[in-house]
């Protein structure tokens, strides 16, 4: 909920809707200037929430610990080579990684920019596509590994997650497009709030990008700006130039409900799906030290399905955004 979803609201790297909102017009700094109380509000209750669960946590834990280790735990084989024990100290695995993550940071805002120039058609992709082969190839190097080594111990924690996300989420990209082209021709009279529950509730349900960009459209439609007839800048720069105040209202509310209610479902945004395959296929490993046990795998995750993580989310969400409807747009 907090870093996959509410903590990007505050940049156009930070969620998908929000860059492509950037690509087709918004000014980067836009979600700075007028979604930062949002981000706050958002992102205080949150971990406030997380908070009151973790001491929970804790006291149970507490209470765990007086019973006798040997009862405690049942012995069970380790398949995994992943040591996640909280007992360990905390470490930074892989900090070379950040060199990469730069680049690719780097890469989206100068291309944003049109820095040095304005770029051609598809250069980003393939500086992208280039970035990543170089970052697995210097990974294997690293930990002194074939590049058949490298992919044979992190396709299932890394690799197959995501390849199953980008399938899932092309294809919502591919049937989108009509209603995207559709409602840029529907003139939609909708007041923020109602901008807010309607993009977020269709962001939750779908994908928060495409949703983004399908009300935005139905936004620039209004007065009479389509995707296609736009500037070379985006749709959505044109709105902005000539109808700023509205734009801002309209895009305010539409970001702050796709990124924010994005959180409400495993398929309201990518990362949200990303995070629950990848959580599937790791092991915490904790130490029995009465009978000298090292490894034994408990498994996080594995039981929490769709509907059971969009009742848990809604649970805790709903109170925030009303609040947010009600006093912030």
């Amino acid at each position: 909920m907090l870093i996959g979803n509410c903590a990007g609201v505050l940049s156009p790297l930070g969620d998908p809707p929000l860059y492509m909102g950037y690509t087709n017009g918004v000014k980067f700094g836009f979600t700075f200037q007028h979604l930062y109380k949002v981000f706050l509000v958002a992102n205080g209750y949150i971990l406030v929430v997380f908070g009151l669960i973790d001491l929970f946590n804790a006291w149970t834990y507490r209470k765990a610990k007086r019973i006798p280790k040997a009862q405690q735990y049942k012995l069970t084989s380790c398949e995994e080579k992943y040591d996640l024990s909280s007992a360990l100290p905390i470490q930074w695995h892989g900090l070379y990684h950040g060199v990469f993550l730069i680049l690719i940071i780097g890469t989206v805002l100068f291309k944003g920019f049109d820095i040095p120039s304005k770029w051609s058609e598809y250069v980003q992709e393939l500086i992208l596509l280039i970035i990543t082969i170089v970052c697995i190839c210097f990974d294997a190097v690293w930990t002194n590994q074939s590049l058949g080594q490298w992919w044979q111990r992190n396709y299932p924690t890394r690799v197959e997650p995501v390849a199953e996300v980008i399938v899932i989420f092309v294809g919502l990209f591919f049937t989108m497009s009509a209603p995207i082209t559709i409602l840029s021709n529907i003139n939609l009279q909708l007041g923020p709030k109602l901008l807010f529950f309607f993009s977020g509730i269709f962001a939750a349900l779908l994908d928060n990008a495409p949703v983004y960009i399908s009300f935005a459209a139905s936004a620039a439609g209004r007065y009479n700006i389509t995707v296609d007839q736009s500037n070379s800048n985006g749709f959505l720069s044109t709105l902005f130039t000539k109808h700023e105040s509205d734009a801002i209202i309209t895009m305010r509310a539409i970001s702050a409900g796709s990124v924010l209610m994005g959180a409400c479902t495993l398929l309201g945004n990518a990362p949200n799906m990303i995070v629950a395959l990848m959580a599937t296929r790791y092991t915490y490993r904790v130490n029995n030290s009465l009978r000298q046990i090292e490894q034994i795998p408990v498994y996080h995750l594995e039981t929490i399905g769709f509907i059971r993580f969009m009742i848990t989310s809604c649970l805790i969400l709903t109170l925030i955004f009303v609040f947010i409807a009600l006093l912030m747009l």
